[in-house]
């Protein structure tokens, strides 16, 4: 009802009855009857004739309108209600704003609620402006006239309804779910192979032996997938038993050396396949200036791969966020971004569409720099069209899409909605075609500054242009969103910390809470890809691009991994991480194996009753898989069986697993120790 609160307030005296007489009565004589009612008496009478108040349910909600003081309201004739009512064609664009006047359903009219026949005559009257949607907004006292001094060139934003319905409840409807089915005792490999496939690990074999050839690396031996797989699974393991310098990991100092990664390769073969992988082939690659010039070339074709891995290993959810997330570097290169306010500052920086509840990367883009004729808006704009492509190809429905001020207009969100996708997001307030109402005014030259809209904590002011609603709400500072998905004027309650560390709930629109809660997916994949990374520093740019591609393959199998249903109780993410680098090495070694340094006895063998696991030293992704591979072999001298040898009862053995490499008793040890 704040639309109505401006200026001054007639009523008519014969109690809000529109009769046959009032319409031969003159201007002057109308005039006459009407009386102005002061703001504190303005309930009464609203009250009394239309069973309205100016209360919670306002119109305005929660917004302050303090240079209000008095209200107007004129009662439209009968023949202005019988011309909009009955279609007529010569009058009823010109009626439409006087129907503002009509509060709602209750109003004492003569003619009573809209007939049947009434609606299918407006819906099928095209000469007629005004849709029965308007007409229902009106008289549930939603008006287009916003009667403020800062609304009166606001044309498209009024306070009305949505015309469409948002399925707010489908937004939670859909969660990820893996593509193909996992089985319960699925090794982290089997998730990690659904992004680093066999078509990846070969393209990858195939280009760093093609460039080492290129080169005539000396001493150079082709690369095979085993020792692929086996050098990725040495840089997963790095990542989780991070040392300064790569050297350090073959040291022969016992304080850094780790033997589980030196016994796979020798430190010069793993540096010759570090110094010799590629990603594409060079001799193709086009000159600066030439056509099909790409910055991206030499990783053009993983970029490719991942994406279209990332996509189809997991089903299209109904809650998704898009943001951007950075690569550290520091070295040279033209792609390098500057982000003052980000962790990192210094980088490449990367569109991402992930998830909005497990953060799972659906598909990202690497920003390449700014293209000629485009402004930051237009920039913004297109990575969105771009990262909802695949949503528009696949004609999902009832999907929800989040987003920052960097992406937001209001264009945007309303060419979104026409393509089935609901959008909600922060806006700069200094974005075009924002109502008025809400956005800070500027001075121009020669003209009085406006008053800036001044609101209280908790207060909020909205407005609605077609299918975007506007709505700007104080908290220690204004926050400015857009949505498509949820009506502004819907309210809720969130907790605010107060300078002296107490809560207090706060009044703040529903939209905020629903943004608040779907935006974070980009940074929950950033949180998860952030610990134990394999990325390692590197002159050459794209190699931290290469190490994106494998952290994000491996966080998108964890987070597959975590919502397989048929897992009870999954491990960590260090936990999976350290079975992925082991699995990926499989026992896999291009040197003579020296004898284990681990101690040859069980090193835990907790009590009955307990519910700790015995511990022998060996990793059980290597004790009990392929268990018909581990075979007995003769030791040429006994040894302490790792089974059932403990400090305080020594047992020896001369038999041992060929593929463990461990000492056990023929009987029961050998076969107790590879089930259990």
């Amino acid at each position: 009802m704040a639309s109505f609160l401006s200026g001054e307030c007639h009523v008519s005296e014969s109690g809000g009855c529109f009769s046959v007489a009032d319409v031969n009565l003159k201007k002057s004589s109308e005039m006459a009857n009407q009386k102005v009612i002061p703001l504190d008496k303005l309930e009464g009478y609203i009250d009394e004739y239309f069973g309205l108040s100016d209360g919670e349910n306002s119109e305005d909600g929660c917004e302050s309108d303090e240079n209000e003081n008095e209200a107007v309201f004129v009662e439209p004739t009968q023949q202005e209600l019988i011309d909009v009512l009955e279609g007529n064609p010569a009058n009823c664009a010109a009626n439409v704003p006087d129907l503002d006047h009509v509060i709602n359903q209750n109003l004492p009219s003569p003619m009573g609620p809209i007939a049947p026949e009434e609606e299918s005559e407006l819906d099928s009257d095209p000469e007629c402006n005004i849709s029965l949607h308007a007409l229902r907004n009106r008289r549930r006292g939603f008006h287009d006239d916003m009667s403020d001094t800062e609304d009166e060139n606001d044309e498209n934003w009024k306070k009305v309804f949505y015309p469409h319905t948002p399925p707010i409840e489908s937004f939670d409807g859909r969660p990820l779910r893996p593509s193909q089915v996992y089985p319960i005792r699925s090794s982290p490999l089997a998730y990690f192979s659904s992004f680093f496939s066999q078509e990846v690990i070969n393209h990858i074999l195939e280009q760093t032996n093609l460039y080492a050839s290129q080169n005539r690396q000396k001493d150079w031996e082709d690369v095979t997938i085993a020792d692929m797989k086996a050098f990725l699974g040495m840089l997963v393991l790095m990542g989780v038993h991070p040392l300064p310098n790569v050297d350090l990991y073959w040291s022969s100092d016992p304080l850094f050396r780790v033997d589980e990664i030196a016994n796979i390769m020798t430190c010069k073969r793993f540096k010759k396949i570090l110094k010799n992988l590629h990603l594409n082939n060079n001799t193709n690659m086009p000159k600066r200036g030439e056509a099909g010039f790409d910055k991206l070339y030499k990783i053009k074709p993983m970029i490719s791969l991942m994406n279209t891995a990332f996509k189809n290993s997991a089903n299209n959810t109904a809650s998704q966020s898009i943001d951007e997330c950075m690569i550290k570097f520091k070295g040279r290169s033209t792609l390098k971004q500057y982000m003052p306010k980000k962790p990192v500052k210094r980088g490449f920086k990367v569109w991402a569409r992930c998830d909005s509840q497990t953060g799972y990367l659906f598909e990202f883009e690497i920003y390449t720099g700014k293209k000629e004729n485009e402004s930051e808006t237009g920039l913004g704009a297109a990575v969105v069209k771009n990262l909802c492509k695949e949503l528009i190809d696949e004609n999902l429905e009832n999907v929800h899409v989040a987003f920052d001020n960097f992406f937001a207009s209001t264009e945007l969100l309303q060419d979104l909605y026409q393509q089935k996708i609901y959008a909600t997001a922060t806006v700069r307030p200094n974005r075009t075609n924002l109502p008025q109402r809400i956005k800070p005014q500027k001075a121009k030259k020669g003209q009085p500054r406006k008053p800036i809209l001044k609101l209280k904590k908790g207060q909020f002011k909205w407005r609605v242009n077609g299918n975007v609603g506007a709505f700007v709400w104080m908290d220690t500072k204004p926050v400015y969103v857009l949505s498509t998905a949820f009506f502004p004027k819907d309210k809720a309650t969130c907790n605010r910390t107060q300078k002296d560390g107490s809560k207090e709930a706060v009044v703040c629109p529903m939209g905020i809470l629903e943004y608040t809660k779907r935006m974070g997916g980009v940074d929950r994949f950033d949180q998860k890809r952030g610990t134990y990374p394999v990325a390692r520093r590197s002159r050459r740019w794209w190699m931290r691009i290469f190490y994106f591609f494998i952290d994000a393959a491996i966080t998108n199998a964890y987070i597959l991994y975590t919502q397989n249903s048929r897992v009870r109780y999954p491990v960590t993410n260090l936990q999976f991480r350290t079975m992925l680098g082991r699995n990926l090495v499989d026992n896999y070694t291009s040197r003579k194996r020296t004898i284990n340094s681990l101690p040859t006895f069980v090193t835990k063998r907790p009590t009955p009753d307990s519910r700790q696991k015995t511990v022998y030293g060996v990793p059980e992704t290597l004790r009990l898989a392929d268990v018909g591979t581990h075979l007995p072999g003769e030791l040429p001298k006994y040894r302490r069986c790792r089974y059932c040898s403990s400090k305080g009862n020594s047992k020896k053995s001369k038999i041992e697993c060929v593929r463990c490499r461990v000492a056990l008793c023929a009987v029961p040890c050998f076969a107790d120790f590879h089930q259990t």
